[in-house]
């Protein structure tokens, strides 16, 4: 059976969450913490150049009501984070901004085109 990076959201953001940089938000903005992390020009010629990496944000819900949230690029063939130290990021939030909570959903994370 494929590796389902969907249904494996959460153990992804525990297995890094460790070896990246994290900063920390009072209210996470959707447009300010996550699109604009993917419009980083290294970023965006590496999504371009290989079709096998997505832009992915996967949002973990704790029990304190704060959020941990990752942004980075994920490689769907090889079934890792890309470049762990240039390319994720830890977001820790007291709490998200509206369009963030639309876009997410009920969902643990989310794939940007």
């Amino acid at each position: 059976m494929a590796y389902n990076i969907f249904d494996n959201a959460i153990a992804i953001l525990r297995n890094i969450w460790n070896s990246i940089k994290k900063f920390f938000v009072k209210l996470l903005n959707f447009a300010r913490n996550i699109v604009s992390f993917f419009k980083n020009p290294n970023r965006m010629a590496k999504l371009k150049s290989d079709r096998n990496v997505i832009a992915t944000s996967i949002k973990e819900n704790l029990g304190n009501g704060n959020y941990n949230v990752v942004n980075c690029l994920f490689d769907k063939e090889k079934n890792e984070v890309v470049d762990i130290q240039e390319n994720a990021v830890g977001i820790v939030a007291e709490d998200i901004d509206a369009q963030t909570e639309q876009t997410f959903g009920d969902k643990a994370m989310i794939v940007l085109q």
